[in-house]
């Protein structure tokens, strides 16, 4: 037969906790009870299952079902399709009216605000649609510097840099 521990179950929390704790304590008890936000969050959860299942009832049980149960005032059946239909629309029209302003708003590729200077300058204009100016004909303006690759063993001598080994007595090790 085994013994309860009379401090481990209450009425409050009759299911004794497992692993059992080492030392029962108060404020162990204490720590186990849920708090303001989880039981908020329970009934919210709850209140969403119970309205979606009156939501299905309204919507799937015939009429006289519901007024046999003392149902007698709801709307139309057809507004279970069409509020939900109208949602659905509203947020594909966000989706779709967000795009359409980005893609209004997006300059053209010849725009000078489509670029950034090397040394985050930025070209002021008054006008923000102003085009690129054409390139010069002389070949120092448009040159541009070739691309290097670095060789990975100095990439890993830069990031990895030699650490100090530990230093350890030969007479520690055996030899065989």
């Amino acid at each position: 037969m085994s013994t309860l521990i009379p401090e481990l179950t209450s009425p409050l929390s009759p299911i004794s906790p497992w692993p059992p704790p080492d030392q029962p304590s108060i404020s162990n008890h204490q720590s186990t009870l849920p708090s303001s936000t989880e039981i908020y969050a329970l009934i919210a959860v709850l209140g969403t299952y119970i309205l979606f299942g009156l939501y299905l009832s309204w919507a799937f049980l015939p009429v006289n079902w519901l007024e046999k149960i003392g149902w007698s005032w709801f709307p139309s059946q057809e507004w279970a399709i069409v509020v939900p239909c109208w949602m659905m629309l509203c947020v594909l029209l966000t989706y779709w009216s967000y795009a359409a302003l980005m893609a209004y708003n997006t300059p053209p590729f010849d725009s000078l605000r489509s670029f950034t200077a090397l040394e985050n300058v930025t070209i002021l204009t008054t006008d923000p649609f102003a085009k690129i100016p054409p390139k010069s004909s002389s070949p120092e303006d448009s040159f541009a510097e070739e691309a290097v690759d670095l060789p990975i063993d100095l990439v890993n001598r830069i990031l990895y840099p030699p650490r100090p080994r530990p230093t350890t007595s030969r007479s520690s090790t055996k030899h065989r």
